[in-house]
């Protein structure tokens, strides 16, 4: 099976390297929003997709650890950007959105937030390949951490299209 998306992998690693410190009471980590890259061959195709923090409006993320899971909370307003085009949307990506360790090869999200995926794992799960999203997202992980499959229930833009 193709890897999941750089991005994600370093989401899900930094999220397994906190959770063994966690063993009572919650952490609380400060995590704006920090602009990236998606290239045309990771997302789009034809063209790279900036995203960085709207222009002003709050970018003020907060994760909650827990053992096992954690809460994504906070005002967070970002600006997609097609770089050839300059064509631009704005995407409230504002929490809650839970995020569950269920299994070491289950991630459950739940709220808002970015999905990138392969053209595979997108088809299967009835989403885009660069997507906005609101709802249920289940991940399910080979031994090494890599998305082998993806679920989806909720509301998905495809921001590839609306970027166009």
């Amino acid at each position: 099976m193709k890897q999941f998306s750089r991005i994600s992998k370093v989401v899900l690693l930094l999220l397994a390297l906190g959770l063994p410190a966690v063993a009572g009471k919650p952490i609380i980590v400060v995590n704006p929003f920090t602009p990236f890259v998606i290239t045309a061959a990771e997302g789009c195709g034809t063209f790279d997709v900036y995203f960085a923090p709207e222009a002003g409006r709050p970018n003020g993320g907060r994760v909650i650890v827990f053992a096992n899971a954690e809460i994504w909370q906070g005002p967070v307003f970002a600006t997609a950007t097609n770089v050839s085009t300059g064509k631009s949307i704005n995407l409230n990506l504002s929490g809650p959105t839970h995020v569950s360790f269920t299994t070491n090869t289950t991630v459950v999200y739940e709220g808002p937030g970015l999905t990138l995926l392969t053209a595979d794992l997108a088809a299967a799960a009835g989403l885009p390949v660069v997507a906005s999203v609101t709802g249920r997202t289940v991940f399910g992980l080979d031994a090494q951490g890599n998305v082998i499959s993806v679920s989806f229930t909720g509301t998905a833009q495809d921001l590839c299209q609306l970027l166009q």
